[in-house]
């Protein structure tokens, strides 16, 4: 028994993952020594977050450089933004950044009051509209009371984790009472299902929306309202001290600067410049 019981914790060992590797520094600590690192652990999302030819690209990482100047400027101290972790699936994007101290959850993550009572939440870096998609042969549905009789055999992908899980639910409810509805780990899957089966729509966030632009997908959005726009924030474990400091830069000041405003046109293009807040 002795032996089975050393062995099952060699074995668990493998099998529990393991985040002490990607712990940053607090900001306690960095107030002390002047200098540390402000871990990030990401899930790519192009536009906000993307490894483009060997470099970080993106609003956020625009963001965080703006941060980062800002704790010199403000605090004097140096703060190095490292980036840890590059999580492919959002939910274990999610799971990591909540069981892991001082590492900052970068992505597009909507605030809402439930994920408030396991994370902590940066004020909101952006809002964005939640978008209906489907193959561009689908006819075009421009109010959710088409959805009966154009959706009619159709079944519904969205990733797990995620704020459409329950916007999908409720479209089903409303509208599609026999709707399969099948939870996937990232966007990536569902505009590649997307774009090869005319029987399937998702909702997700207008951000994501940008990738079928710019890969040139044949994807539709189609125009309803599924609840105006939801606000986006950075993320972090429950025992983090970083909050202190996104509250003091990520106001609503910030994001009405013209070097903000840049960075969202840069980025997603001018385009969408009225539409992502």
């Amino acid at each position: 028994m002795k032996h089975f019981f050393i062995f099952f914790l060699f074995t668990i060992s493998f099998v529990m993952p393991s985040y002490s590797q990607l712990q940053g520094d607090s900001w306690e600590k960095i107030k002390g020594t002047g200098k540390g690192t402000l871990s990030i652990v990401y899930y790519e999302q192009p536009g906000l977050i993307q490894k483009v030819n060997g470099e970080m690209k993106g609003v956020c990482i625009d963001i965080l450089s703006d941060f980062k100047a800002f704790v010199k400027q403000k605090h004097n101290k140096d703060i190095d933004i490292k980036y840890v972790s590059n999580q492919k699936e959002f939910a274990s994007f999610l799971s990591v950044v909540q069981n892991t101290r001082n590492v900052l959850g970068v992505t597009n993550t909507s605030i809402t009051n439930e994920r408030k009572k396991i994370l902590k939440f940066s004020p909101p870096y952006m809002a964005t509209p939640v978008v209906l998609l489907t193959h561009e042969n689908v006819p075009t549905v421009r109010d959710l009371g088409q959805l009966t009789k154009t959706f009619s055999g159709f079944s519904a992908e969205v990733i797990a984790g995620s704020t459409h899980v329950k916007t999908t639910e409720e479209i089903r409810k409303a509208h599609l009472p026999s709707l399969v509805i099948k939870q996937v780990g990232s966007s990536d899957v569902v505009l590649k299902d997307l774009s090869v089966n005319e029987k399937l729509f998702s909702v997700l966030d207008f951000t994501e929306y940008v990738s079928v632009v710019r890969r040139k997908l044949p994807v539709k959005r189609h125009e309803v309202d599924l609840g105006g726009a939801q606000e986006l924030g950075f993320i972090m474990s429950k025992q983090s001290d970083w909050d202190v400091l996104w509250n003091e830069f990520l106001t609503p000041e910030y994001r009405k600067s013209v070097a903000y405003k840049k960075i969202i046109s840069e980025n997603l293009g001018a385009t969408f410049l009225n539409l992502v807040r």
